[in-house]
């Protein structure tokens, strides 16, 4: 039980970090988890012995193993591994650009990004590997939220009700219950201008082997450059790569329970 409340603590101190707060002290960190100074001196120690903290001008970065650790998702990812082809040739043939958004806890994160023939800006930045996205704003979580389990979604909704992107779906549990039904309908989300004023998105639920959604597969482009086909006839060839990745996905699991 020990071991498991110290690793929990651990993996605190790591979800401090954010765009905003690019290092951490020791006094942060016994504020902020409640512990004494000797207790936070201890954890800090023990990230910095695993290589996932550094000291770095009287604070704490993140370490080196963070970026062994993206290097063996980005090449070595099962599930990346099974869309990266599909996902690279989406791209090619839309010209738009490519995104694998994953949802854990009450976050939703870029963990794939496959770059289309308009050049990115500042704009764009948004939607780069390893952001962050919105979790009640824009096309990544719009196909995301409808189709997720009715307890964890309403789990979700319970925890940010006051946040304004969710009065903008509506005020009460029911409201924002009904405002997702058409996407789950449809199948797909379309945003224009939601995330970023000069791009647009549409995105289609990815789903894992165990049924449940896992993340979202999205197309980016800009606003006043629209791509060659029209946003419904790009839909359904997102709708046909979202099926076939999440049947990889499905299949992939089946086959290793095979050869056990």
């Amino acid at each position: 039980m020990r071991s498991a409340s110290v690793l929990s603590r651990l993996a605190d101190i790591l979800g401090m970090f954010s765009e905003e707060r690019h290092a951490i002290s020791v006094e942060e960190v016994e504020k902020e988890l409640a512990v004494s100074t000797a207790t936070a001196y201890r954890y800090v120690a023990e990230l910095c012995h695993a290589g996932l903290l550094v000291r770095s001008l009287g604070q704490y970065t993140l370490g080196p193993k963070i970026i062994e650790l993206e290097y063996l998702r980005r090449f070595y990812d099962p599930v990346i591994k099974l869309g990266e082809g599909l996902l690279n040739s989406l791209a090619e043939m839309t010209g738009c650009h490519v995104l694998f958004c994953n949802i854990y806890q009450d976050s939703l994160v870029t963990v794939f990004h496959a770059s289309g023939r308009q050049p990115l800006n500042l704009a764009f930045q948004l939607f780069a590997q390893g952001r962050r996205m919105p979790l009640f704003r824009g096309s990544p979580s719009g196909a995301v939220l409808p189709f997720l389990d009715r307890r964890r979604l309403k789990r979700l909704y319970m925890r940010y009700a006051d946040d304004p992107d969710v009065l903008a779906r509506g005020r009460t549990w029911e409201e924002f219950l009904r405002s997702l039904k058409p996407v789950r309908k449809r199948g797909y989300y379309v945003s224009h201008g939601e995330l970023d004023a000069e791009a647009a998105g549409i995105a289609a639920p990815i789903f894992g082997a165990d049924g449940n959604v896992m993340g979202s597969l999205v197309l980016v482009y800009r606003n006043g450059d629209p791509p060659w086909a029209s946003e419904e006839a790009l839909a359904q060839v997102l709708l046909e790569n979202a099926g076939e990745i999440s049947r990889r996905i499905r299949d992939s699991a089946g086959h290793r329970e095979l050869a056990r």
